[in-house]
Parts: C-alpha cells; sequence; structure tokens
C-alpha cells in the first residue's frame, strides 16, 4: 500500500513498489562494483585531461588558454546538470538514469576519439559531462538502496577510495597517451569501461518511476542548468588570459544573471505540480547540514591542494618534486582512513566521529598555517597527514548522512546535492585561497625575498581561513539527525 508523506502544502506519494528493506546480501557486492565502475568514469573524464593539459593543447593544435575549454567544458557540464539527473533518477528510476548516462559517456568519449576537429571534441567533452551526471547523481542512491544500513559506511567509503585511487591512475593514463603520441586514446581508453557499465546497470535494484503526480519539470530543469552553468563560468573563468576590458563579464554580469535565472527558477518551481526540488528536503536541518559540511570539506581539501605547492616551491623555494609529495602524503591519509572512517560509522553510529574529524581538519590547517609562515617543510608533512586524517574519515562518515538523512524516493536529490556542493566546493577552494593571497602579496615589496615572505605570510592567512571554515563545520556536524540513519 502507498505512503503518503505531507509536507507543507505538497503530497509526497512513495511509490508501492519501493522496498522497505534493502537488496539480499549476496547483491549488495555487486552493486557495488558497478557504481564504483561509475564513479572512476567520471575520475577519468577529468584526471587525464587535467594532468597533460598543456602537452594535449599542443598536439591538438591550439593554444594552452584554448585547450583548458576541454576540462572548463566537461566541468561545466558535469556540475550544471548534476542535480537534474539525480532528480530524473527520482523519477524516472536510478538504474534508468545510469545506464542511460553511460551510454552517453560511452558515444561521447567514442566521437571523442574519433573527433575530425577542436570544436567537434569540445562538443562530446560537452555530452561527456551530461553522460558523467546522470551516473553521478544516481551513483550513491543506487549504493544506499542496495546495501545494507549496517555495511553502509563502508560501502560509501570504499567508492571513495576508489574515486581517489581513478584519479591517480588517471594521471597516469594521461602521461602515457601523450607518451605513445595519441591522444585519441584519453578518450578511447574509457569507452569500454562505460558500455561494460552500462551493460551492468541491467543488474542494478531498479526502482519505479515516481511519476503518478504530473510530468517532469522541463523548465525547472533548464533554469537550474542555466543557473548552476552561469556561477560555475563566473567561478572558473581565465584569470591569466583574460583582459582587463573582459574582466566584468566574469565579476559582475554573470553573477546577475546568475541572480536572475535563479529567481526565474524559483518563481517556476513554485507554479508547478511536480517541482524538480522538493524545497522541504532544504529545510531539513540534518540534511542541509550535512550539505553545508560536505561544501567545507571539499573546500578545504581542494584550497589545500592548492596552497601546497605554491608555498612550497614559490615561498619555500623547493622543486616541484617536494610540491607534489606533499600533496602525496595528504591524499595518501585521505584515502587510507576513508574507509575506517565508515567502518567505524557502521560499528558504534557514534555522533561525535564527524565533528571529531571536522575538528582534526581545523588544527591541521591550523598547523599547516604556522608550519609555512615558519618555512618548516617537515611541520607542513606532519600537519597535511594530520588534516588528511580527518578529511577521510569525515568524507565517508558525512557522505552516508547525507544519503541517508531523505526518504528514498528523494535519493536521487540528496546523491545529486552532495555531487554538486563537491564540485562547487573545488571551484571556491580555489578563488578563495587565491584572492587571499594576491592581497598579501600586493601589499609586498617588488623583490625575491619580499615575494616568499608575502607568500609564507598569505599562506598563513589562507590556511587561517580555512581553519575558521572548518570550525564551522564542527558546528554544523554537531546537529544530529533526530532519527539515526
Amino acid at each position: 500500500m502507498a505512503t503518503t508523506l505531507a509536507r507543507d502544502s505538497a503530497t509526497w506519494t512513495v511509490s508501492p513498489a519501493e522496498p522497505r528493506a534493502p537488496a539480499r546480501p549476496t547483491d549488495w557486492r555487486g552493486t557495488l562494483v558497478t557504481v564504483a565502475m561509475g564513479e572512476t568514469l567520471v575520475q577519468l573524464g577529468l584526471a587525464p585531461i587535467t594532468a597533460v593539459l598543456p602537452g594535449l593543447a599542443e598536439a591538438l593544435g591550439v593554444s594552452a588558454a584554448d585547450g583548458a575549454w576541454l576540462l572548463t567544458v566537461y566541468i561545466l557540464a558535469l556540475a550544471g546538470t548534476l542535480l537534474v539527473a539525480g532528480r530524473l533518477g527520482d523519477l524516472l528510476g536510478h538504474r534508468r538514469i545510469f545506464g542511460l548516462g553511460a551510454l552517453v559517456y560511452a558515444g561521447a568519449t567514442a566521437a571523442g576519439g574519433l573527433a575530425p576537429g577542436f570544436e567537434m571534441l569540445l562538443a562530446a567533452r560537452v555530452a561527456q559531462g551530461v553522460g558523467a551526471a546522470m551516473i553521478s547523481g544516481n551513483n550513491l542512491a543506487i549504493l544506499t538502496r542496495a546495501t545494507p544500513a549496517e555495511q553502509r559506511g563502508r560501502a560509501i567509503a570504499i567508492v571513495a577510495t576508489i574515486s581517489s585511487v581513478a584519479s591517480v591512475l588517471g594521471a597516469g593514463l594521461g602521461t602515457v597517451a601523450l607518451g605513445l603520441g595519441s591522444w585519441e586514446l584519453l578518450f578511447f581508453a574509457m569507452t569500454p569501461l562505460a558500455v561494460w557499465a552500462a551493460f551492468r546497470a541491467r543488474s542494478l535494484p531498479g526502482s519505479t518511476p515516481d511519476l503518478a503526480r504530473g510530468s517532469v519539470d522541463w523548465a525547472g530543469a533548464g533554469l537550474l542548468v542555466v543557473t548552476i552553468s552561469l556561477v560555475a563560468i563566473a567561478l572558473n573563468h581565465p584569470h591569466t588570459t583574460a583582459s582587463e576590458v573582459v574582466m566584468p563579464v566574469f565579476h559582475t554580469w554573470l553573477p546577475v544573471l546568475a541572480i536572475v535565472a535563479a529567481g526565474a527558477f524559483v518563481a517556476v518551481e513554485r507554479r508547478v505540480r511536480l517541482p524538480l526540488l522538493d524545497w522541504a528536503q532544504l529545510r531539513d536541518r540534518v540534511f542541509a547540514a550535512a550539505v553545508g559540511v560536505n561544501a567545507i570539506l571539499h573546500l578545504t581539501m581542494m584550497a589545500s591542494m592548492f596552497l601546497g605547492p605554491i608555498l612550497v616551491v614559490r615561498g619555500l623555494g623547493m622543486d616541484i618534486t617536494a610540491g607534489g609529495m606533499l600533496m602525496v602524503v595528504v591524499q595518501v591519509s585521505v584515502v587510507a582512513t576513508a574507509y575506517l572512517g565508515g567502518w567505524l560509522y557502521d560499528r558504534t553510529r557514534a555522533a561525535w566521529i564527524r565533528p571529531g574529524a571536522a575538528a582534526m581538519l581545523g588544527a591541521g590547517l591550523g598547523m599547516w598555517a604556522l608550519a609555512g609562515l615558519h618555512g618548516s617543510y617537515a611541520g607542513l608533512l606532519a600537519a597535511g597527514l594530520f588534516a588528511g586524517f580527518g578529511s577521510g574519515v569525515l568524507l565517508a562518515v558525512n557522505n552516508t548522512i547525507i544519503m541517508g538523512a531523505l526518504p528514498a524516493s528523494a535519493r536521487g536529490v540528496a546523491s545529486g546535492m552532495l555531487e554538486t556542493t563537491r564540485h562547487f566546493g573545488h571551484a571556491f577552494g580555489v578563488t578563495v585561497p587565491t584572492a587571499i593571497l594576491a592581497l598579501v602579496v600586493a601589499g609586498a615589496a617588488p623583490s625575491a625575498t619580499a615575494e616568499a615572505d608575502a607568500l609564507r605570510l598569505g599562506f598563513f592567512w589562507a590556511c587561517l581561513a580555512m581553519a575558521a571554515l572548518a570550525a564551522l563545520g564542527v558546528a554544523l556536524a554537531l546537529i544530529r539527525p533526530r532519527t539515526q540513519p
């Protein structure tokens, strides 16, 4: 019998086919493999291109600034359609959208490898980003539905770990492809994996489409894509190649247009019978707080990856290898502790794990600030290791809480919101530290010594700002759910 949930003036009907119990214990491991494949595809759309972007631009015969669009259009398409893809999964079935997304991704990578020109390659990258959003926006919803509650934290931690490993392996793939003189391998190599993921999607746990209340809000979906895309472009615009005449477009006009589009989106959502987003979900204090923690977590993680190499090379005068080693230490600590966090949460459901992990992250960033100011590379390694421990545990536990905070009929929204805030956290993780560093360095005297000192001071204040954000994450993490996920 259908269950009716009253939220404000709207009535939500949960499909009677939605099971109250998770899939059989023997089923969820196969689902975990497929979901991990999907997350690997998302990362392989980013890491290989990022690692070899200058060489790829040269191989394609375009400038480095033009080549950067190969990365930018993928990120824009991914971030702009994640929420829509997740909501469509709720309405049409997560398995269906995941499988279709894998097919779109496969076709896009094949088209990219066969592209006769740069413009066609850009179009293929847009399609690849949309396919990645259809996968990523439904990945965790599928996994949450299939996994027994007592093992959900570990399952989500495994996916996060595989995502980090795929990012590292993807960088190696890019290097090998260009080393062989065949940039096409950057795309062709992903096609078989995407086809396999689409084939395996047939065995994923299904869900009955929830369209009894009306049709898909396509007008709202289009406005949401436009809004998110405008914000993403404003955050990711080129700082080094754009002229002073063009910069107001990014700093003023695009944000204004984004506000207008957001207002139109809200107006449309208030009038349709079946809105793309249920605003009552965003008013759920547990879900909203966990989403805020997710944004803070990824903002501070990206900030550390951005700030660390700059300080080591330009502030401490060390080589690029030393900067890379610092990032390896941070990333390894995150990967090594994600599963530990999921396991600990599964075993205890302790409320202190999330705020404790956020506090570790904040303390590590504070120690980073002091180590950088005093020029201690060993201190940077130790503090980075400590912050990475907190990040890994927080990542696994907070993702589990996000996916358990909403009803089963809204898990696509939860998954889409999780991934969207992750990508916007990454974007702000570059823009915020850049602004702080620029303000401090601008006041330095024009000499190499003064610039290095200013960089260390700018690093200090940027890390303190990140530590303050982590403290806000502690406060948000202390908001406990009314019922355990």
